[in-house]
């Protein structure tokens, strides 16, 4: 009985340790994963989001793109750079495309003694780019990017 008891004990802690929360941007019409949720505050609306929780904080802008990107140039890898720059962080590291089934980059940077991907998505089906800042307050760089490829588009 003792041995029962311990091993549900040991098996619900386990489920909870992996447990993922399913955070909804309803305007910008994507889902994406963190291990707890996102307290947005009513920071959302149709082209920007903040929100952030313990251990992440995450802004999200999106912007229309009038002219063709092609899949097989650096420009996403030059834009993630250059919002890096723009918000005078160091880069530490390029990235690489996250997503497989959109146009996708994140540069890894340092703020202070936090590190921040800065990642872009890019949609072919709207002209729309999805300019995001995620902030690994106390997870890692690896933690972070698992965050980006559980991004999921609702339409």
């Amino acid at each position: 009985m003792k041995k029962t008891l311990l091993f549900i004990a040991f098996l619900t802690l386990s489920l909870n340790a992996n447990a993922q929360y399913v955070n909804v941007w309803k305007d910008g019409k994507l889902t994406f994963e963190t291990k707890q949720k996102i307290d947005t505050e009513g920071d959302e609306d149709e082209t920007d989001y903040d929100g952030e929780n313990d251990v992440l904080g995450i802004n999200m802008q999106i912007v229309t793109i009038n002219q063709n990107v092609d899949k097989n140039s650096n420009t996403l890898k030059l834009v993630s750079r250059e919002g890096c720059k723009n918000m005078y962080m160091d880069i530490i590291e390029d990235g690489r495309p996250f997503l497989p089934n959109y146009m996708s980059h994140y540069t890894v940077c340092r703020d202070g003694e936090d590190y921040v991907l800065n990642a872009v998505i890019y949609r072919e089906d709207n002209k729309k780019a999805y300019d995001i800042n995620l902030y690994c307050y106390d997870i890692s760089v690896k933690q972070g990017i698992k965050v980006l490829e559980s991004f999921k588009f609702l339409d």
